[in-house]
């Protein structure tokens, strides 16, 4: 399945940023567009995981393991409903 590119971005900048970006991109072998998708994209991918991501300090790491490793409770009602015949069962 081939995939092309047929979605467009544009945006305006000052002249001398867009000759700081021929410029980098120059000296990479890159075209300009090639250079500013990748650059924009690596930001967006830093961006995204960086929100992703949950930091905990060292107590409250140690808490949330804590509360992982304690067995949980039986909870009767569930425990019930798992042991039924389903409902959805096409046997």
């Amino acid at each position: 399945m081939s995939s092309s590119a047929t979605d467009r971005v544009e945006f305006r900048l000052p002249a001398q940023q867009k000759t700081e970006l021929e410029a980098a991109s120059d000296a990479l072998g890159l075209t300009t567009s090639a250079f500013v998708k990748q650059a924009a994209l690596e930001a967006a991918r830093r961006v995204l995981t960086e929100e992703r991501q949950v930091g905990l300090s060292e107590d409250a790491w140690a808490k949330f393991v804590d509360a992982i490793d304690m067995p949980g409770a039986v909870n009767a009602g569930l425990a019930d409903l798992l042991t039924r015949e389903s409902h959805f069962s096409t046997e």
